[in-house]
């Protein structure tokens, strides 16, 4: 039979009261059946889990390029992985970095998503030798190293003679010269000789350190006979030479020089230093050679049997001797032989200078320093040259170094007395001096600080006393020189003047409510070079002036109308009493002669005419490049265009010294907007 949806609902309805009044029952005991209840307590366990930092079983590192310069001049890229237990990569794991020398540009990196991190290491520091940088990894308990070279630096040897008789006479000059991988000279660089072979020499000294030219020179002398081999070590680098020890009669060489008949010169002496005037003697130990051939490229020989400057002399007793004067002055190279062998040999310079000083010149280099701040300090090389009449060069001359105009910053010149060289060095050429100039906390002016070099002499019209040459007094003042040419040394770095730049087209901004003017501001020093790139530049605006007009016409100055200043005069926007209303003419500073307050019109409102934003707006600060240069933008709203007269002002501060510009101009418009005339009227009423 068929069951309606009413009746099958109806049956359902009956069932739900009836479960519903058994478990009513239940509850209260009324059920002849019994009922039972039963409750489940459900515990609820959270569990946390944490992830472990992540760790690295190895770390691997790399460098592109695997060596450096000695002078800072290149870096290595060094590149550090991390890999867990199971090779992969591990990112996100911190790493410490150190070097045992050399310089790294960070002491931790932490891997990437790759698991790598990258570090640069140069050179860096005083230190120039060759050497070998470990760079040490640390990540938790996991160390690795590597290794980096430092390459470049180099060593080189001379010597005045090779072959050395053995018993410790006819000494040779051996120098070395230690120069970084640009090929610099290194000064205070340690310098140690020692020698393999069957024959021995002795250095004096054995070890030391390089000048300030970057030279060592040591006297090696022969002791036993053989052959050797000396090596000099300096900046990790080494460098040969070889020598011959051989019986003193049978060993060719300058055995000794004199000067004027005196004492010998020191053994070792190079070059020997002679004047014009001076007679050199000159002594060969001719080793069974019958004759000595005497050669110089300057002077000529007591005896001159040969061409200019050559003479042959006959040996005896095992020697041969001749004398050398000269008339000009130079470095002459003194060679002897046996004409009968001529590749037994030795050889000798001789510098040969002038005695009279008559002209002085002097150089700096560089001539434009930066001031001196803390320990940084700005040094420049003044070189003197002391010549004769005739243009040569006067070795021993006594010269003075003073500063002629100083600033009072602390400038300095030292040594401030120093002799003019009378032989060569890696840095000096005769007749010249050297000092140093240390700039002070102070700027120069443009035309710079001028330092003066005289040469200071005794005798002739102040005897007795130190007295400074004039060319009046030359003739009477022997070895006296006129004051020469003062070097011109500028201390710079400081913002000498600013000087805008301005476009010639303005532009409209994006919702051509207002007009955008490129600008720039150029900062150079007080001797015109660019401010050091990053010097930060102060900006202002300023509306100084506006105008009455319409239909972009601006209206000549008259009783009531015209072009006039801003209201407020010490620029604080405040209208402070007395400034509201005042009307003074931009071009005259005269105040209008229009009325100022009558029932008809007013000049006060209450409001400074006209506010400071109408000048328009520019960045507070800006910054120069390597050129000096910054550029920005002067945005203003095209109601001020025409309308108001702006000043833009630049200030910068370089090591403490200040300079500021600033440009005054009316806002322009656009073309397009002028012609025909489509900005609004002068916001400005009288």
């Amino acid at each position: 039979m068929m069951r309606s949806i009413k009746q099958i609902t109806a049956e359902i309805l009956i069932g739900v009261i009836a479960i519903a009044a058994i478990v009513s029952m239940s509850g209260c005991g009324g059920s002849p059946a019994t009922a039972k209840t039963t409750t489940t307590a459900t515990t609820t366990t959270t569990t946390t889990t944490t992830v472990a930092a992540p760790t690295a079983a190895l770390l691997a590192l790399s460098a592109t390029p695997t060596t450096v310069k000695s002078d800072n001049s290149t870096a290595a890229t060094v590149s550090l992985t991390a890999i867990s237990a199971s090779n992969t990569a591990v990112s996100n794991v911190a790493v410490a970095l150190s070097v045992d020398t050399g310089l790294l540009d960070k002491n931790s990196v932490t891997t990437d998503g790759t698991g790598v991190g990258t570090f640069t290491f140069r050179a860096a520091g005083s230190n120039r030798s060759n050497r070998t940088a470990t760079i040490t990894a640390t990540a938790g308990t996991v160390t690795a190293t590597y290794p980096i070279q430092i390459v470049g630096s180099t060593a080189t040897v001379t010597s005045t003679v090779n072959n050395l008789p053995d018993n410790a006479t006819l000494p040779a000059t051996l120098t070395v010269t230690a120069k970084d991988s640009a090929g610099t000279i290194v000064p205070n660089a340690s310098v140690a000789l020692t020698q393999a072979g069957t024959g021995v020499v002795t250095f004096t000294p054995a070890s030391g350190v390089t000048d300030a030219s970057g030279l060592f020179t040591s006297l090696i002398k022969g002791s036993t006979q053989g052959s050797t081999t000396v090596t000099a070590t300096t900046l990790g680098a080494t460098a040969t030479s070889s020598f011959t020890v051989t019986p003193t009669a049978a060993t060719f060489g300058i055995a000794s020089t004199t000067l004027n008949a005196g004492a010998a010169i020191a053994p070792g002496t190079a070059p020997v230093p002679m004047k014009i005037g001076d007679t050199l003697t000159v002594k060969v130990n001719a080793a069974g050679a019958a004759q000595v051939r005497f050669v110089s490229s300057l002077g000529t020989w007591n005896t001159q049997t040969l061409a200019p400057g050559a003479t042959i002399v006959n040996a005896a007793g095992g020697t041969a001797t001749a004398t050398l004067s000269t008339t000009q002055a130079g470095i002459a190279n003194v060679y002897v032989d046996n004409p009968a062998a001529p590749s037994t040999n030795a050889s000798l310079a001789v510098a040969m200078t002038a005695t009279t000083a008559y002209k002085i010149t002097l150089q700096a280099t560089p001539s434009l320093l930066s001031k001196s701040v803390g320990t940084t300090k700005g040094v420049s090389t003044l070189v003197a040259t002391v010549t004769d009449a005739n243009g040569m060069p006067v070795g021993d001359a006594p010269i003075s170094f003073s500063i002629v105009n100083p600033t009072g910053g602390g400038e300095t010149v030292s040594p401030a007395f120093v002799l003019s060289a009378s032989t060569t060095t890696a840095s000096l050429g005769l007749g010249q001096a050297s000092t140093s100039f240390t700039s002070g906390s102070l700027s120069s002016p443009q035309t710079g600080i001028q330092v003066r070099a005289q040469v200071l002499g005794v005798g002739g019209a102040c005897p007795g006393a130190t007295c400074v040459a004039t060319e009046a007094n030359l003739p009477a003042v022997q070895n006296v020189s006129p004051s020469g040419n003062d070097a011109s040394i500028v201390i710079g770095g400081s913002a000498g003047s600013i000087a805008f730049g301005s476009a010639t087209v303005v532009s409209e901004n994006s919702n051509k409510t207002g007009y955008i003017y490129p600008m720039s501001v150029l900062v150079a020093d007080s001797n015109g070079n660019p401010a050091p790139a990053g010097t930060v530049v102060n900006l202002s605006a300023w509306p100084i002036g506006w105008s009455t007009g319409s239909a972009c016409t601006i209206d000549a100055d008259a009783a009531t109308a015209g072009t006039f200043l801003n209201e407020d005069v010490n620029e604080n926007l405040f209208l402070d009493p007395g400034e509201d209303g005042v009307r003074k003419y931009y071009a005259t500073g005269t105040t209008t002669t229009g009325a100022i307050t009558s029932s008809a019109i007013t000049t006060k409102d209450g409001l400074i005419t006209p506010v400071n934003s109408a000048g328009g707006t520019v960045p507070g600060t800006v910054t120069t490049d390597a050129n000096g240069l910054a550029t920005f933008d002067l945005t203003y709203g095209k109601n001020s265009a025409i309308w108001t007269i702006t000043r833009i002002r630049a200030r910068t501060v370089v090591q403490g010294s200040e300079a500021m510009s600033e440009l005054k101009f009316r806002l322009g418009a656009l073309k397009a907007d002028v012609g025909p005339c489509v900005l609004p009227n002068s916001p400005y009423q009288f």
